[in-house]
């Protein structure tokens, strides 16, 4: 369920995220452009009103390193009034070699060469052709953002002799950062949005899922009788009314299986009954003819497997439904060693637990085991019980001494009527199966060729 909700939130939130980031990113970038481009506009405009107060012929006249001259002390008031009444920062008329004229800078002689002008050559080319021109945005020494304007000087000819340039903090860029700012707190914002509606999604998905998830583990495990609810008319309950019908095809299936098995069970049974009694009274009438009693003998043995194979049979087409309570282990397993002790093979029981289980179909299902494990342990062997507790769940161990399972068998074992014993019928661990998974547990394996094999079971704890 947890692969849904991930596979929600990256269909919503991952095309959301970055849908609103690249809207984000060109609403950041047009709006940049937009505020630049005005702000471009603005400051060749104020450089083409400042550059009215300046007369570049009287400047072009003065030499580096004299004193300053009544017209440059003149301009340089003219252009801080202008920009202070402008709200500019430094202004600057500068020659075709870039040089300067006039700086609204204390410490800027005539004829100190501009370095940082070299950066708008294009610009500039464009300036000493007549027109007007911006620079891009620059970061000063302060640290603050800058933008320059850039007009012509022209003499009393009107030709362009010089260039003039204004200054302004870019202060549109800290509207930026506040939008910027903005964005990001509604990206946030709304990608938390996505996560919750997600996983609001998620959980009216999941919750059915869930549900339709334990209707099929109850089927898995045998339990037919419980129905399968479906509500609604989504495709998820489409999938559950379809879950409802296999369960009761199954269940009707199983009920004919067994009224099948149980009937055949039936029929067989009572001519048996009958052929025993009167192998038994064979038995008596041939008293002393010790040759034709072992054929009455062989005749019974026969008979007693048929019998059992007729009990497995009905055990496994007539089981009840569980009766769970808190069982304890260590009497229960000294009971089942206690009958499937035969051929001199010893059963050891060990270890202590408690489980949630039906004592006698547990008692059964152990005892299949635990005869399964003396058979195919040798004469003078040991098979061991053992209980024992794992986290919440309880745990018992058949371990034999026999030759163990071979590869091939390994997946086959619980396959109902496989055996590899000469007259086994095949029922007995498909039948522990069933029983152990009907209780919610698990049956494991564990075989090693000569060694002998382990089935381990394991109950909810009680």
């Amino acid at each position: 369920m947890r692969s849904i909700l991930a596979k929600l939130l990256l269909a919503f939130l991952a095309p959301t995220l970055v849908l609103f980031g690249l809207f984000g990113f060109l609403s950041l970038e047009a709006t940049r452009r937009s505020l630049d481009d005005e702000l471009g506009r603005r400051l060749t405009a104020l450089a083409a009103a400042a550059a009215t107060h300046v007369r570049a012929q009287y400047l072009l006249d003065l030499k580096p390193g004299e004193p300053p001259a009544p017209a440059y002390l003149y301009t340089r008031q003219e252009l801080r009034a202008f920009a202070a009444a402008a709200g500019l920062g430094r202004i600057v008329a500068f020659r075709p070699d870039l040089t300067s004229l006039c700086d609204t800078q204390d410490d800027v002689p005539v004829g100190r060469a501009y370095n940082e002008l070299e950066l708008d050559r294009h610009e500039l080319a464009g300036v000493l052709r007549g027109e007007p021109a911006a620079s891009v945005s620059f970061r000063g020494t302060d640290g603050r953002w800058y933008k320059a304007g850039y007009a012509p000087l022209r003499d009393k000819n009107g030709d362009v002799v010089a260039g003039l340039r204004v200054e302004a903090p870019a202060g549109y860029f800290d509207a930026l950062a506040a939008l910027r700012a903005q964005l990001v707190g509604y990206g946030v914002a709304l990608a938390a949005a996505v996560v919750l509606a997600s996983v609001a999604v998620a959980a009216l998905l999941t919750r059915p899922l869930r549900r339709l998830a334990g209707a099929a583990a109850r089927i898995g495990r045998g339990d037919l009788v419980a129905p399968v609810a479906a509500r609604g008319s989504d495709e998820i309950a489409v999938l559950g009314r379809t879950l409802e019908e296999m369960r009761a095809a199954l269940h009707a299936r199983d009920e004919r299986q067994a009224m099948m098995l149980s009937g055949i069970a039936h029929e067989v049974r009572n001519p048996l009954g009958g052929i025993e009694l009167y192998a038994g009274i064979l038995r008596d009438e041939l008293a002393g003819d010790e040759d034709k009693r072992a054929h009455v003998a062989r005749i019974e043995r026969e008979l007693g497997h048929l019998s059992r194979v007729v009990a497995e049979f009905l055990e496994y087409a007539r089981r009840p439904p569980l009766e769970l309570a808190p069982v304890e282990l260590r009497p229960l397993l000294d009971e089942v060693a206690e009958l499937a002790r035969a051929g001199g093979v010893t059963v050891e029981t060990r270890g202590d637990g408690r489980a949630r289980a039906d004592r006698g179909q547990l008692r059964r299902a152990l005892l299949n085991l635990a005869r399964n494990a003396v058979q195919a342990t040798p004469a003078g062997g040991t098979v061991t019980l053992a209980a024992g507790r794992a986290g919440e769940r309880a745990r018992v161990d058949v371990v034999d001494a026999g030759p163990g399972i071979a590869d091939a068998d390994r997946d086959k074992i619980f396959a109902p009527f496989f055996t590899t014993k000469d007259k086994g019928v095949g029922l007995g661990l498909a039948f522990v199966r069933d029983i152990v998974a009907e209780h919610g547990g698990t049956l494991e394996v564990a075989t090693e060729a000569g060694r002998g094999t382990t089935f381990t079971v394991w109950l909810p704890w009680a």
